[in-house]
């Protein structure tokens, strides 16, 4: 897509008028000490991968000042499975004090106590481990097992800090593969109460009851439903959002929360390609979808489940998103010049994160701030790729 093709577009949407209803969050309606986490996905033979944490009140001032490092490798030596390859995806526990990262070129889940940074635990699950989620409970962990093709589930109880990983758990997506579902590697799993929206590489969806034993499908649709690769999600009211996004492609998808129908398909390629993190702000009226192959982010009016704009000019290859605590700045992980993961469409030029402010109620933002991690030359291998915000409680 052209500059200029891009400019009409915005400047078509830019003219419709778009009303919804803003729902706040307790979080958004006080102010919260909060930290920003980003891993950059390095290999161990380069020393090994850096967790970089950040005060969150400095990045909104416009001075992160220096950032707290800590060698991922070295914490996880000697802890249960021991280090895991290429740490990819991070969550945190609800009340924030346990974080979880996933090492998508390996299959360790990391347990990280976020007041210490000490990890805790480390389980290998199998193939790979591209992305784990905590249960709104805390009593498992789901991981999308990639190249295993199954979607593992660890038993937790972070109160005691004991995990327990059995195999035979799993739910061997490989085993339902057919002419819808060609390729059921699990990509990222969206946690809605008590299923799992578990997105797949070769298109298709499976909401799943992750806490029966064993675990059950509840309702799967075909590639001609959900296209390829999806790894954005988000709840708004009684609606589950899911994306998906090729290098050629980005989609996203509305569901109904209570049945799991799917009740809207947007078509958004004409708008960007390589759709992949997606965050809703402004208390629920928009979600920003970042595009990492047109480096552009689409805004969309969640009261009509339309498209409401775009946001460019902030960098290349957008990543994963998140929200500050207030709802007032989002953060945003650009990828490095060699990126480790997600191909030719998420080569990114200047690692690290930008910083945006929120306005019109999230229809649109800027970029106030850019904080670069490590060599910023053409040569770098820094990758970025998740980012996460730890409110201090």
């Amino acid at each position: 897509m052209t500059k200029n093709k891009l400019s009409r577009i915005s400047l078509a949407v830019s003219v419709v008028l778009l009303a919804g209803l803003v729902v706040t969050s307790p979080l958004q309606s006080q102010a919260a000490r909060y930290e920003v986490w980003t891993i950059d996905q390095a290999d161990v033979a380069r020393g090994g991968a850096r967790l970089y944490i950040y005060d969150g009140q400095r990045f909104e001032s416009g001075q992160p000042g220096q950032p707290e490092v800590i060698n991922l490798d070295a914490g996880a030596a000697g802890v249960g499975d021991g280090p895991g390859v290429r740490p990819h995806m991070l969550s945190f526990t609800a009340d924030y004090r346990h974080a979880i990262i996933s090492n998508v070129a390996s299959g360790h889940v990391y347990v990280m106590r976020t007041t210490d940074r000490r990890i805790i635990a480390s389980i290998d699950v199998g193939e790979q481990a591209h992305h784990a989620e905590p249960s709104a409970d805390g009593q498992w962990i789901l991981v999308a097992n990639q190249n295993g093709k199954r979607f593992a589930r660890i038993r937790a109880d972070f109160a005691a800090e004991r995990f327990t990983y059995n195999r035979a758990d799993d739910l061997n997506l490989a085993a339902l593969e057919n002419p819808g579902t060609p390729d059921n590697a699990p990509v990222c799993p969206l946690i809605v109460g008590g299923k799992a929206y578990v997105t797949v590489r070769g298109g298709g969806l499976y909401i799943v009851d992750y806490r029966s034993t064993p675990m059950r499908v509840l309702r799967s649709y075909t590639r001609e439903q959900v296209a390829p690769a999806g790894c954005g999600g988000g709840m708004v009211r009684d609606k589950v959002y899911v994306n998906s996004g090729t290098a050629e492609t980005a989609n996203l998808y509305v569901f109904s929360a209570a049945s799991d129908a799917l009740m809207k398909s947007m078509p958004l390629t004409w708008a960007g390609a390589d759709g992949h993190g997606l965050l809703v702000v402004g208390g629920g009226r928009y979600l920003w979808m970042g595009n990492r192959a047109t480096s552009t982010i689409v805004v969309v009016n969640t009261e009509r489940d339309v498209l409401a704009g775009f946001i460019t000019g902030f960098g290349i290859a957008p990543d994963i998103m998140v929200l500050s605590p207030s709802g007032n700045h989002v953060f945003v992980a650009l990828r490095g010049p060699n990126n480790l993961t997600g191909g030719p469409s998420a080569k990114g030029e200047t690692p690290g994160i930008a910083v945006f402010q929120v306005l019109d109620g999230g229809r649109s933002g800027r970029r106030i701030l850019f904080v670069p991690i490590g060599d910023q030359s053409p040569a770098s291998s820094v990758d970025p790729h998740t980012i996460g915000v730890r409110v201090v409680r």
